[in-house]
């Protein structure tokens, strides 16, 4: 972790949390009855074939099939299925119903995971060997979908519910899903490499682990989108007390600098909304809706005090977030086994 010094130097490291009971990663939601019923079909649709590829691979135990995982997951690369993804949210829409929440929910729906779902399931007629990428697409369903249980609580009820419940997720579950991660983009592939100094558990519930899936691959999405080169670092550290700090850098071009500079006086604009390049701005928002909420301030309180934020060095792009630490409160909490196999 050569690049400590600067990961420290990114933010204050005295920051507060101010909440008397820890996040349980809920608050931002949306109900099914916000929706045109047209988009509810096509979320229900989504749901269930992202929900049942990780069934299946459960169900398959120590000894997965993954010639037929193979064939279950081109579903995602069908042009039909692309088309029902993005178009999600355009007859609620149309209707006239409109508003941030909506937007922000609707952006995380057709993102998240997906994005690199899609890619892998494309590629994977190509790479009959990889084993490992056909695992990798079925952990993206299986955040995607728990994602979707995030945004929208009366999707799955039942397993909404269990998301809920005390489970304990270590740092290491994180890592080890990032770390090697190939985002397949239409123009390049992008390696991520993650690394912890930080030695714990991060997450409660699944439901917690769900909202800072939504910030991280918020993150990740952008900075593999955006990278120069074909790879992007994740770094997380501990800071101050009970805190951690979660670094994803990536090299950019002096175009990308150029259009920084021109668009926002200061980096931290960008997780206000509003500031896109080809999107819709409002990813950063939610990540900073997320991370304002599990320290007990407001989105504004957050973003000026860095409790996220971006900067550039050397046309390095470093993004960060905090999270609090989860301090085990008795050898009797149940640790998730969401991860495993």
């Amino acid at each position: 972790m050569q690049n400590k010094i600067r990961y420290m130097s990114l933010a204050p490291t005295d920051l507060e949390i101010y909440r008397t009971f820890r996040y349980d990663g809920g608050g931002f939601e949306i109900s099914l009855k916000d929706l045109a019923i047209e988009d509810v079909t096509l979320i229900a649709q989504v749901y269930n074939t992202l929900k049942g590829i990780y069934d299946l691979w459960l169900y398959m135990g120590e000894q997965p099939n993954y010639t037929l995982l193979r064939e279950r997951l081109q579903a995602f690369a069908q042009p039909e299925f692309l088309t029902k993804v993005q178009s999600i949210g355009s007859t609620t829409y149309n209707h006239g119903i409109n508003n941030d929440a909506i937007h922000n929910a609707i952006h995380d729906i057709r993102g998240g995971a997906l994005t690199s779902l899609t890619g892998y399931a494309r590629l994977l007629p190509r790479l009959p060997n990889k084993d490992d990428y056909v695992r990798q697409a079925v952990y993206l369903a299986r955040d995607h979908a728990k994602m979707l249980r995030n945004i929208l609580p009366d999707l799955d009820k039942p397993v909404r519910d269990a998301d809920e419940g005390l489970k304990l997720h270590a740092i290491d579950e994180f890592v080890s899903k990032w770390d090697g991660f190939t985002f397949e983009l239409p123009s390049k592939s992008v390696t991520v490499t993650a690394v912890s100094s930080y030695k714990g558990y991060i997450t409660s519930r699944c439901l917690e682990t769900s909202a800072m899936d939504r910030i991280l691959y918020n993150y990740i999405n952008n900075a593999s989108r955006f990278a120069a080169n074909d790879s992007v670092h994740l770094t997380v550290l501990p800071v101050g007390k009970e805190l951690t700090r979660w670094v994803v850098e990536n090299e950019i071009t002096d175009d990308h600098v150029k259009w920084l500079n021109s668009e926002v006086n200061d980096l931290q604009e960008l997780f206000q909304g509003g500031h896109t390049r080809g999107g819709t701005g409002r990813g950063l928002l939610n990540c900073a809706n997320f991370v304002s909420t599990s320290f007990g301030i407001n989105t504004d309180e957050a973003i000026e005090q860095e409790y996220l934020g971006a900067k550039v060095f050397e046309n390095t792009y470093y993004a960060w977030f905090h999270w609090p630490a989860y301090v085990r409160q008795s050898a009797d909490e149940p640790e998730c086994e969401c991860g495993d196999h």
